[in-house]
């Protein structure tokens, strides 16, 4: 089957189910319902099998310093059309060294959105190793609260608990306060409870999507991801991927993540965080 054919099929399905990306400019409204998945039984180690492709020849001499950012916004976009926001959700998961590593071959700095209660828990020390890790090589990390839970269904108190306690859990870990979050099924950017509680906690972004890889409802399907990033080139182009979803295995997610990085790399997209495509701090 074409992938367009595949890509049509699944965008019906799940625009059906609410689950689509925001594809639009910066906005502060407007955003629709888009899920990971929920957490699978923990699986023991698979060592991955792929080989990865030669790293192109793109570095990196020193990490940037962006200023703080003001206010709250909800983000679909970059400021540079050729900017590529890579941003993971749901981490830390027994899959993220394998990611990172493939990051560094590359030399990829992404964003994870990352959870204290969903696979990894915030109180095992593998959560701490891995956060460290994340940090240490130049990625930026950001809230996707305490629980996963959406965040509409919470009291201003629930909600302030769900991203401080992830807040607290990062900062013993690497000493820094996200400034940008990523709401749990990309659900309730134009509740305005919700802005302004993040607003007053800190947060300068609630970070959406304009491609959703659907990795969480297809299984990591390289084809749909391919489709979906070629109908939004020309554009800046902010992925939704996760660190572990239904099906996923150490082969297939490392699969998938290396066909969306060289076919963005092949359409001349520089791979970039959160801070660069919008240009401000990912801490507070």
């Amino acid at each position: 089957m074409k992938p367009t054919l595949i890509a049509s099929i699944l965008s019906l399905a799940l625009a059906a189910s609410g689950r689509v990306c925001k594809v639009s400019s910066q906005s502060s409204s407007n955003i629709p319902s888009s899920s990971p998945s929920s957490p699978s039984s923990t699986a023991p180690f698979i060592n991955p099998t792929t080989t990865i492709s030669t790293v192109p020849s793109s570095t990196t001499s020193s990490t940037p310093s962006y200023p703080k950012g003001t206010g709250i916004q909800l983000v679909s976009s970059c400021k540079n059309p050729k900017h590529w926001g890579v941003t993971y959700d749901d981490g830390p998961t027994q899959y993220a060294d394998i990611m990172l590593d493939l990051f560094k071959k590359y030399n990829i700095k992404a964003t994870f959105f990352v959870t204290g209660n969903l696979y990894i828990k915030a109180s095992d020390p593998e959560w701490s190793r891995i956060i460290k890790r994340m940090d240490d090589e130049g990625h930026i990390i950001g809230n996707h609260t305490f629980d996963h839970i959406k965040l509409g269904l919470l009291s201003i108190d629930e909600i302030k608990n769900e991203l401080l306690l992830v807040e607290d859990a990062l900062f013993d870990v690497i000493g820094k306060k996200p400034a940008f979050m990523r709401l749990p099924n990309l659900s309730g950017g134009n509740n305005s409870t919700i802005s302004e509680t993040l607003e007053s906690l800190g947060y300068n972004a609630m970070v959406n999507c304009n491609v959703d890889t659907k990795d969480y409802a297809n299984g990591g399907d390289k084809e749909y991801a391919v489709s979906a990033l070629s109908e939004q080139l020309g554009n800046s182009i902010i992925t939704l991927n996760h660190l572990e979803y239904n099906n996923a295995n150490a082969t297939n997610i490392i699969e998938l993540a290396t066909a969306e990085i060289e076919y963005m790399l092949a359409n001349g997209y520089k791979p970039v965080t959160m801070e660069e495509c919008l240009g401000i701090s990912g801490y507070q």
